[in-house]
């Protein structure tokens, strides 16, 4: 510990001790003359008057200096640093500048983003900095740091500006503290600026941020820019009907729109770029999203021609946060996907209900059914052109042949989509599982389970999957529980060789028994979509495994057999992804070796085509807005595209409770708010602690000490005063 004064030349004041001393021998007590005949016992009475006068005199002079001496003291301003001596205290630091840069930390309030607010604090701790201190300024954008001057550093602040986090928070910061245990001064700090946002912080991050804070060699600061009384429109989410839809249809486009602040009702708009490469505005309606409950803006946007189109949804008007009101997406427009539906003979009538599901016959005879299905016998499956087709849909198939197996998991493995309805057919799961079986559905067939009454049926536990995320435009009203399950096979998917007790298949959706009833398994570029249970034929069969799809108007089937097969082809490209996440996209040249990729903010830059399966892949997506991709020139080249949405973190404001924020930031940690508060923490571990306000009281103490002493000790006599309790004689 350390002790020094803020303004050293107010010790003079600590002379004035002297004026007690004086003013004590000026206002000294006399004896009082008394007439009494008992000399001798008066004399020995005064020789105790007098020591006793002597004790309390010194007891008021000492009160009184004490009381001089800690004013004086207090005016000068006493600091008691927290380590070591002045000059060490004093001495250069290594500090680490830590700035949230997320699309976020564009939030204004009074004219200023956060970001500018945490710019402005760190110019605050600049004019802190002693002479000779090494500054890094690090951002989660991931820009590289290192150790330069002030001014340098200042500049790089200057610099910085919103974009797609490339690192976490908690990541930078770890990053910063690597940085500062290589510099050779004794003293590190590091200063977060951050808005103290959900979207900043999680559960991983807290444990990140409490291994940094239990790091006794680096003093670590919050710097809290948050706004106080945002005002946002928020576009949440965008769901698409579908990445591909066939030409004639429409194009469902549903936004999920929330609200932080006031009451406000804004216009949502739906906009495609046309011929010449500008947005056309094709449909707008008016969204009043809740304080709690989002609002939902659906859009359907038809004549689509054949190709790869563009478009955005805007939210109109102005708010806190810009980077949120706008979501981009991007959709191929093609010719009905060919499916490939392999069933018990005869085929077309087994497959009968499977095929209305996909495509309708209204649908069909009007040319805007999504699908064109093909019904073939299991056992000629091989028969069939795989290539040309999408996907294979196979309804209650029996044990596969190591060969029919093999042959089915390398087709899936180039990109295309398998969904397998199970069933009695299976008959035993041990002639089921084979290697070869395995490798196709990942897992095992264990048995049958029954359920004697109704009370079994699908129960998924959310709807955050891509295959049920249609559902959730009607949210808890699926009724399920209307079309019971009495039969499904019990799978267990096998674990993986590269990490045991990891399995190689992930459970899509339950029955109320818990078991599995949707699996998917990713093979090589493909998907593999299994349900347990199989698609029933009539609903007065007693041996019936199910009534899903011939149950009282069983819409939730026609919904899970689109949307599951949807998913199970949508693996050729996802042109539609969140900002910083690859692209892998199948141009279907081979003889082409680049692509050039043009982006929102009009830059173009290269990328290689893979010349063994002509698809390009795209890493620099941290840009959000439609990315356009060409290879071969105008005539006889190729033109597709992608779309870039920011994370939904990326934009998440909302501010943590005391308590996540306790949670999160450690025990004791330092959160400033204001510059004034940035300097007294700041003043707090570099240049101490301040002793004004204790030293003060305890100057009010001996002041009022000795005024109470002294109003006894000087208390009035009469010369005539009969004895006290002490046994003095008048």
């Amino acid at each position: 510990m350390g002790l020094s004064f803020l303004s050293p030349l107010l010790l003079w004041g600590t002379a004035l001790a002297v004026a007690p001393v004086i003013l004590h021998l000026i206002m000294r007590r006399k004896p009082v003359p008394y007439a009494f005949p008992a000399l001798r016992f008066l004399q020995q009475r005064a020789i105790a008057n007098r020591r006793r006068l002597r004790v309390q005199h010194l007891l008021l002079l000492l009160l009184r200096i004490a009381a001089v001496v800690l004013l004086a003291l207090a005016l000068a301003r006493p600091v008691l640093r927290g380590a070591g001596w002045i000059p060490e205290a004093e001495g250069p630091v290594a500090a680490a500048f830590v700035f949230d840069t997320a699309p976020r930390m564009g939030l204004r309030e009074g004219n200023q983003t956060r970001l500018e607010r945490a710019a402005a604090m760190a110019k605050v701790l600049f004019g802190k900095l002693p002479s000779g201190s090494q500054v890094a300024v690090f951002d989660t954008s991931g820009t590289p740091a290192a150790f330069s001057l002030a001014v340098a550093a200042e500049a790089r602040v200057d610099r910085l500006s919103t974009a797609s986090p490339v690192l976490s928070l908690p990541g930078v910061m770890a990053a910063a503290r690597r940085l500062l245990e290589g510099s050779d001064l004794q003293r590190r700090e590091i200063y977060v600026f951050t808005d103290c946002s959900q979207g900043a912080w999680s559960e991983s991050a807290a444990q990140g941020s409490d291994r940094l804070t239990a790091e006794e060699s680096v003093t670590t600061l919050y710097c809290d820019v948050s706004a106080k009384a945002p005002r946002n429109c928020a576009i949440e989410s965008l769901d698409l009907s579908g990445e591909r839809i066939a030409s004639g249809t429409s194009l469902a486009v549903t936004a999920r729109i929330s609200r932080v602040g006031p009451e406000i009702t804004r216009q949502a708009a739906v906009e495609v770029v046309g011929d010449d490469g500008r947005f056309v505005r094709r449909a707008a309606k008016a969204v009043s999203p809740g304080d709690v409950r989002p609002d939902m803006a659906r859009f359907d946007i038809g004549g689509l021609e054949p190709g790869i189109h563009q478009g955005r949804v805007i939210l109109d008007g102005s708010d806190d946060l810009p980077a949120d009101d706008v979501a981009s997406f991007t959709v191929e427009v093609g010719s009905p996907a060919r499916v490939i539906i392999g069933a018990a003979k005869p085929a077309a009538r087994t497959a009968r209900l499977m095929t209305e599901a996909l495509a309708p016959v209204a649908l069909r005879k009007a040319g805007t059914a999504r699908f064109t299905p093909e019904p073939v016998a299991i056992d000629g499956l091989d028969a069939a052109d795989w290539q040309t087709a999408a996907g294979i849909v196979l309804l209650d198939p029996p044990p596969l042949s190591e060969r029919d197996a093999d042959a089915l998991a390398n087709w899936v493995s180039e990109g295309h989509g398998l969904v397998v309805w199970l069933g009695p057919a299976a008959r035993s799961g041990d002639a089921f599982n084979s290697a070869a079986s395995r490798r196709l559905f990942g897992g095992d067939l264990v048995r049958v389970w029954r359920s004697a009454d109704a009370r079994n049926y699908l129960a998924p536990a959310s709807l955050d999957h891509p295959a049920l995320a249609a559902f959730r435009r009607v949210g808890d009203a699926i009724p399920w529980q209307d079309f019971p399950v009495y039969r499904h096979w019990e799978f267990v998917p096998d674990e993986s060789p590269e990490a045991p007790n990891l399995p190689v298949a992930s459970v899509v959706a339950a029955y109320g028994n818990g078991m599995p009833a949707i699996v998917e398994h990713r093979v090589g570029h493909g998907r593999v979509m299994v349900v347990t249970t199989p698609v029933g034929f009539s609903s007065s069969d007693p041996d019936a495994w199910n009534v899903l799809a011939t149950g009282f108007e069983p819409w939730p089937f026609l919904i899970l057999a689109n949307e599951l097969l949807l998913h199970a082809i949508d693996t050729a490209a996802d042109r539609n992804v969140v900002a910083g996440q690859p692209v892998v996209l199948p141009l279907g040249r081979r003889d082409l070796p680049t692509a050039i990729v043009h982006t929102p903010e009009g830059e173009d830059f290269p990328v290689a085509i893979d010349r063994t399966r002509g698809t390009a892949t795209i890493t620099s997506t941290l840009e959000p807005g439609n990315y356009t991709v060409r290879a071969g020139g105008a005539d006889g080249g190729v033109a597709d595209g992608f779309s870039v949405t920011f994370d939904p973190q990326a934009t998440d404001f909302r501010r943590l409770t005391p308590e996540q924020l306790a949670g999160v930031l450690g025990p004791g940690h330092r959160l400033a708010r204001t510059d004034e508060e940035l300097v007294r923490d700041v003043n707090l571990e570099r240049v101490g602690s301040e002793l004004f306000g204790w030293v003060i009281v305890l100057a009010a103490l001996a002041m009022a000490a000795d005024w109470a002493i002294a109003n006894r000790f000087y208390a009035p006599r009469s010369s005539m005063e009969p004895a006290g309790d002490d046994g003095a004689t008048p």
